[in-house]
């Protein structure tokens, strides 16, 4: 499988492909469904396969908690990515109910939240910003809660000089 890019794709919908071929992302049955071409809208689904289930016949919790793991990082990525480091630092899920069959997730970004992490980050200093995402299964019922805490900071280069 390809590795990431380290130049983004010029759209968002070529990066959306290349990321649905990304080897985490395909092999575990994530699959990003649409990406906003402003990066602050995605949608991604969790295949109902043989390999994504426990014991039990349910959505395994560790498929669940990774379909969240890259979504806020990378639409910040692309958001702020040429000028800031944008890294995962903690994530937390809490599960609601057991997910049968295929599930899925929408991640937004409002404008607010990018021009707060802007802001906080224009010092040159890090920031934490706090996201939550619902999964949801085809009932929209909510099947799991999680919270993702990402880690931006201006790089080196871009951070104001220091007196």
């Amino acid at each position: 499988m390809l590795p990431l890019p380290k130049k983004l794709p010029k759209t968002a919908n070529r990066l959306r492909h290349r990321l649905n071929l990304w080897a985490p992302l395909f092999f575990t049955g994530i699959r990003i469904t649409y990406l906003s071409e402003d990066y602050t809208h995605c949608r991604a689904t969790l295949k109902n396969w043989y390999n994504t289930k426990n014991s039990h016949g349910t959505q395994f919790g560790g498929s669940l908690f990774a379909m969240t793991d890259p979504i806020y990082a990378m639409m910040c990525n692309c958001l702020f990515g040429q000028k800031h480091y944008v890294w995962d630092k903690e994530a937390h899920i809490d599960f609601i109910k057991s997910a049968q069959g295929e599930v899925y997730l929408d991640c937004q970004i409002s404008r607010e939240e990018i021009d707060a992490i802007l802001s906080a980050t224009a010092d040159g200093e890090k920031h934490l910003p706090v996201f939550t995402v619902r999964v949801f299964d085809k009932n929209n019922e909510t099947i799991a809660i999680a919270t993702r805490t990402l880690y931006v900071r201006l790089k080196k280069e871009f951070r104001p000089e220091q007196s």
